[in-house]
């Protein structure tokens, strides 16, 4: 049961952790509850290097999370950043969504210009933001205002603005932090994109804002699929964007396996430039099973059928009957093959009550579901990367990691990408899809 991961050769996952993790390991206390042998609340705290648990130095946290104004004291921001690397998430999705905590002044589908003017204004919002990642992070993503806040499907406040005008709103963003940055974080300069023109267009306006590297979002990101965010990618390195000192490029809200590789496929193909350049990528889905739905991950089998290349999960047993049970946990990893299903089922109300779990068990599920999330991408990796990668790799994912070799290669990249397209969508659309 491994309790360190490689940090140096694949791309870096990173989990998204919520404020009810980050909260509840600084506040929970044990007392008689039952908890694994040997351990504590503090070994759940993976980027902690002490912990006796499993160590891995790498998280996101957003303040997306917190209510404007609020100076949440938990396990992130207690992080040891001399050792956690700790990515800041701007809360762009709350920005766009208007549902920013504590901030009123947006409403669905208001006018361009008073969601401009509203914005504009918000001047507290923008230095509370601006403060936090400042102090809590080691990477930071700019304020951005994301293109797919003008889709009309949307119910966001900017649904009735231009490109044009989300654009302006974002450089006036990156105008306000490049004055006042303190250098206590690395900033990363999001790159927005809905199709390659919206792109490029994009790109040429922010593209001289160059601090500590790149967040690649939404149609320049995995939302544009492959093809799209490769797009992107070689479209910057000709702009000398990759360069010594622009040595983080995140890709947000992506955990699929199959990205795991591809991304880590573009890393070793910058590195040729760059030697120190880290490319990482994040997911909620951890916590949302474990701590919403209650759900295990069951460590995949990998095989050359993509099918496999999941993270399938199961409800975790509980009962009013499992109390006090000394019955293994079912599923392994290195929390999970130290607890029993009494550590877990602590609260004996009655037998029609289906609540068992209390907090502390949502933390030890969280954390379980984490490593096996860490432990299926360094295996889908070293997959992915091995002599005999044919084995346990789907042959489209192969072709692909070849075709992304091939198209940094290519003189006319823009006509490689557009010749293979076909096979960089395959790859982006779910396995389960007919047309897969």
């Amino acid at each position: 049961m491994r309790s360190d991961f490689n940090i140096t050769d694949y791309a870096v996952f990173l989990p998204a952790i919520n404020d009810t993790y980050a909260r509840c390991l600084v506040t929970e206390t044990l007392g008689n509850r039952p908890f694994p042998a040997g351990l504590s609340i503090e070994d759940l705290e993976y980027w902690n290097e002490s912990n006796k648990l499993w160590h891995y130095p790498y998280l996101l946290h957003s303040i997306g999370n917190y209510q404007v104004g609020a100076n949440p004291d938990n396990a992130v921001t207690r992080a040891d950043r001399n050792t956690a690397v700790v990515i800041g998430d701007s809360g762009g999705y709350q920005i766009g969504q208007g549902s920013l905590k504590g901030y009123n002044a947006l409403t669905p589908h208001m006018p361009a210009a008073a969601a401009i003017d509203a914005w504009n204004g918000a001047d507290d919002v923008r230095s509370w933001i601006f403060g936090w990642l400042e102090a809590n992070s080691t990477y930071a993503m700019s304020i951005d205002m994301p293109l797919w806040a003008a889709e009309e499907k949307t119910e966001s406040p900017f649904s009735n603005c231009t490109r044009e005008q989300l654009l302006q709103m974002t450089v006036n963003n990156l105008q306000y932090i490049d004055v006042r940055r303190q250098g206590h974080t690395k900033w990363l300069n999001v790159v927005q994109g809905i199709d390659n023109v919206a792109t490029e267009q994009w790109w040429n306006a922010v593209k001289k804002f160059r601090w500590g590297g790149w967040a690649l979002a939404g149609g320049a990101g995995s939302k544009g699929g492959l093809a799209q965010l490769l797009y992107a990618v070689l479209l910057m390195r000709d702009d000398g964007a990759f360069a010594e000192g622009l040595d983080w490029v995140h890709t947000l809200g992506v955990s699929e396996l199959k990205w795991a590789i591809v991304l880590t496929a573009i890393q070793r193909n910058l590195r040729k430039t760059n030697p120190k350049l880290t490319i990482s990528f994040d997911t909620s889905s951890v916590f949302q099973q474990g701590m919403r739905r209650e759900n295990a991950y069951v460590s995949p089998v990998l095989t050359n059928d993509a099918k496999t290349w999941v993270l399938p999960s199961e409800s975790s047993p509980q009962s009013y009957k499992k109390v006090g049970s000394t019955e293994p946990f079912p599923f392994s990893s290195a929390i999970g093959d130290k607890m029993t299903l009494g550590h877990l089922n602590v609260q004996d109300w009655d037998a029609f009550d289906k609540r068992q779990y209390d907090n502390v068990s949502l933390l030890l599920l969280s954390n379980h579901n984490i490593w096996v999330t860490l432990d299926a991408v360094q295996r889908a990796n070293e997959s992915a990367f091995s002599t005999n990668r044919e084995d346990n790799t789907p042959k489209l994912y192969i072709d692909c990691i070849d075709l992304i070799d091939a198209a940094f290669a290519a003189r006319d990249w823009r006509g490689f990408i557009a010749k293979n397209k076909g096979t960089f969508d395959a790859h982006s659309r779910s396995i389960y899809d007919k047309k897969s």
